[in-house]
């Protein structure tokens, strides 16, 4: 006769009795099974929210250092560019004015019919817009080559208007300001990034040449002005003006990269074949030795001069 025992105690049970404690344990293990699968979801979810809320914390603190990092490169390279003007012995001021020449120049170049006059060390770029034999207006330019927009120099453009009455004054300037990207209108002065200038110069141009085959008169002519300004620093303008001012600093950039690209690989040519002429001129030193009956010596490192470019001619 077959003998159950209870699985926990081993006491001696009858058959429906031992049946009956399998059910229970059975029961039980499916039981702790589940809570077991619950706890293993709930430890899964918490780990899922940690690991969230670490990934989180760190793209939060990488913003906030490239930030600061974005907020220190402009101060070194504000810093460098006043170490260069210390190192040429000049200023901000003078450097504006290298500035102005190089824009009425441009100006010259792309309106020869207009007369371009650069006022030197008044600040003033002056572009009287010429229609056949007649002038069909006044656009005054002050170029500013500093790191941020200044009220005064916004200041100094409007004033430099009214003294020259001028239909336009335009300040051209390297700085920045929160919302700038390329053009806008300050106290009635049109500011642009230096990329802009042209382009802008061609569309004031054209407007003023169209006011003077329409015979407008001059109180209306100003009126007319700002409503132009206005319509230039809309969306609808101003996006292509922005674009080309971005698309213009991107041609630059790439530019410059492509120059890097090329002196990286120049150099690596120029460091191979001084290597070449250097060991080629030991293996001749060498045997000239032996062939004088003495001992040839090592050649050690070859000693290679840096690669210098060319300096631009005219």
């Amino acid at each position: 006769m077959k003998i159950y025992r209870c699985p926990v105690c081993k006491k001696t049970l009858s058959k429906s009795e031992y049946e009956r404690a399998l059910g229970i344990l059975g029961e039980r293990e499916r039981h702790l099974q589940h809570e077991k699968g619950q706890l293993q979801r709930r430890l899964r979810e918490a780990q899922a929210k940690e690991k969230k809320a670490r990934e989180e914390g760190i793209q939060a603190e990488r913003a906030r250092a490239q930030r600061l990092m974005a907020g220190k490169e402009k101060q070194i390279e504000t810093l460098k560019e006043r170490i260069d003007q210390l190192k040429k012995g000049s200023t901000p001021q003078t450097e504006g004015l290298e500035f102005e020449e190089k824009l009425a120049s441009r100006l010259r170049r792309e309106f020869q019919d207009d007369l371009v006059d650069h006022k030197g060390r008044d600040g003033d770029v002056l572009q009287s817009v010429r229609f056949g034999d007649q002038t069909a207006g006044l656009i005054v330019y002050e170029c500013k080559r500093t790191a941020t927009i200044q009220s005064q120099h916004i200041r100094q453009a409007n004033a430099a208007k009214q003294t020259r009455h001028a239909d336009f004054a335009v300040l051209v300037t390297t700085g920045s300001r929160r919302g700038f990207t390329g053009l806008t209108q300050l106290n009635g002065v049109l500011v642009v990034a230096p990329l802009g200038a042209i382009p802008l110069a061609g569309v004031l141009r054209a407007h003023l040449i169209e006011l003077l085959r329409a015979r407008v008169s001059r109180q209306r002519r100003a009126q007319i002005a700002f409503k132009l300004m206005e319509h230039i620093t809309s969306p609808q303008f101003k996006n292509p003006i922005e674009e080309v001012v971005q698309l213009s600093t991107e041609l630059q950039e790439m530019m410059k990269d492509e120059a890097r690209d090329h002196f990286r690989v120049w150099k690596k040519r120029w460091d191979r074949y001084q290597t070449i002429h250097w060991d080629s001129s030991q293996v001749r030193a060498n045997l000239q030795l032996v062939l004088h009956g003495r001992a040839p010596k090592p050649i050690g490192q070859p000693r290679v001069p840096q690669l210098q470019l060319p300096t631009a001619t005219t």
